[in-house]
């Protein structure tokens, strides 16, 4: 339990702050306490050097009687509390007189002035400590014939005032200091929660293998709240591409077994000993065709993957797709005949784009082998290039059986194959690479029913 508080984000959150809220506090109280220490001890320097001046009058009016006068008939509070001396130029007190509450010993500790210093500031004010709470405030004056007269007072704000607020700040700072860290603590545990339910995620995907587990719950926003969306998308992305994995590699081990088992049944036939040279030569004639076709898997698998990962490299040239469109199209004439689907070609103007050409003829060719191979007999195929703003449309419509809408986007995926294709001789890859090269091309490839039934692959490319 230690251990966990010890480790705990919020309670150090917490901490940290509540020590930056003491220190702040600390300096502010400091800055205040002499600020309040100085405008005390400059209200006591400004009364004595106001009784000076006074007194410096009173005895430039009536020498030293009228001083006495003035201080014993000004009968305030204010003149009562100061203590009042009167120094002659030997050095030797003339007149004293202290506030009621004096003891001796008070009035013994009030310094004379020093030799020559008055004379030199003619008002020279000092402070006395008495003790750690009290201090004496003197200013000694010069009077016009040499003589000197000294107004002090015994400054008890320290006990009075600065000792409490001292303690006040003590005891305040102290439970505010304590508050801060509990008040702290529970805004940050609460600031946290996005984190530590996504380290209880991590925890069940590491150690329980629960690929499911997501990060659940409401958040108020902000960079946590969006930490953990863009985690759950991350899993979620992560989860389909495992479950892209897991059916590209079901489906390849499905359509691996049956080209392997004609390898190695036709290899155990050459290498028996039936007596005709002929049956030998068919048979390896056989095993060159099912590795020719393994051959072509594995480059097919690769370019996709090359093009997926940005590695496929592209020849770039000034490309024309209308013809590349009839190229193609009269590559696949026999096949169209033969299948009994006419191909037809709407090609108003050339379109130029800036692509490979052999590549985008693997992307055409595919659409059309595609489109013949799952297009009845007497149906029709209809290849359509032209442009459209700122791309290029080249468009594969045929009158098949079309593609249902829950597998149109799956189709794209590696090998896979729907039951309905099972029967045709193929990789299920021609799609994939369709999609990877077209992609590669900064272009989009897509599926949708054609208006008369069917399927329809269009593909937009940068016409720039």
């Amino acid at each position: 339990m230690f251990d966990r508080l010890r480790e705990s984000l919020a309670l150090r959150l917490a901490v940290q702050y509540a020590l930056v809220f003491a220190l702040g506090s600390a300096l502010l109280f400091t800055a205040l306490y002499w600020m309040l220490a100085g405008l005390l001890e400059k209200r006591e320097q400004v009364a004595v050097e106001h009784r000076v001046a006074e007194l410096t009058a009173a005895y430039s009016d009536g020498g030293v009687p009228a001083l006495s006068a003035r201080v014993h008939n000004d009968l305030s509070p204010e003149a009562r509390s100061l203590f009042v001396r009167l120094i002659s130029p030997s050095n030797g007190a003339v007149f004293v007189a202290a506030p009621p509450d004096w003891i001796e010993t008070q009035v013994q500790r009030v310094p004379f002035p020093e030799a020559g210093v008055v004379a030199e500031r003619k008002l020279d004010v000092v402070r006395v400590p008495q003790d750690a709470l009290r201090d004496y405030t003197v200013a000694s004056g010069t009077l016009p014939d040499g003589w000197i007269v000294q107004v002090g007072r015994l400054t008890d704000s320290r006990a009075v005032l600065l000792a409490p607020l001292q303690r006040a700040f003590s005891f305040v700072g102290a439970g505010a200091l304590l508050l801060s860290v509990g008040i702290g603590t529970l805004l940050a545990w609460r600031a946290t929660r996005p984190l530590r339910l996504l380290s209880q995620t991590a925890t069940r995907i590491l150690e329980q293998g629960d690929r499911a587990a997501r990060v659940t719950g409401s958040f108020d926003g902000g960079e946590l709240a969006t930490l953990v969306q863009q985690f759950n998308t991350l899993l979620d992305r992560n989860a389909a591409h495992v479950q892209v994995l897991r059916d590209t590699l079901d489906n390849l081990a499905h359509d691996l077994r049956t080209p392997l088992t004609r390898l190695r049944g036709s290899a155990e036939l050459a290498m028996q000993d039936v007596g005709d040279p002929a049956d030998a030569r068919a048979a390896l004639a056989d095993c060159v065709n099912e590795s020719d076709r393994l051959l072509h898997l594995l480059e097919a698998l690769l370019d996709i993957s090359a093009a997926e990962g940005g590695a496929l490299k592209l020849q770039r040239e000034r490309v024309d797709l209308r013809a590349l469109v009839e190229r193609s199209a009269d590559l696949y004439s026999e096949v169209a005949q033969e299948n009994q689907v006419g191909v037809f070609l709407e090609t108003p103007a050339p379109v130029e784009i800036d692509g490979d050409p052999v590549r985008l003829g693997q992307v055409v060719n595919n659409l059309l082998d595609n489109a013949l191979k799952y297009t009845p007999a007497g149906g029709r195929v209809t290849l359509t290039v032209r442009r459209d703003g700122p791309t290029a449309l080249v468009t594969v419509t045929d009158n098949g059986p079309g593609i249902p809408v829950a597998e149109r986007d799956a189709v794209f995926r590696r090998l896979y194959r729907s039951d309905a294709s099972r029967s045709q001789r193929g990789l299920g890859l021609g799609l994939s690479l369709v999609k990877a090269i077209v992609e590669a091309h900064t272009g989009t490839v897509a599926l949708d029913g054609a208006p008369g039934g069917g399927a329809r692959f269009t593909v937009r490319l940068p016409a720039g």
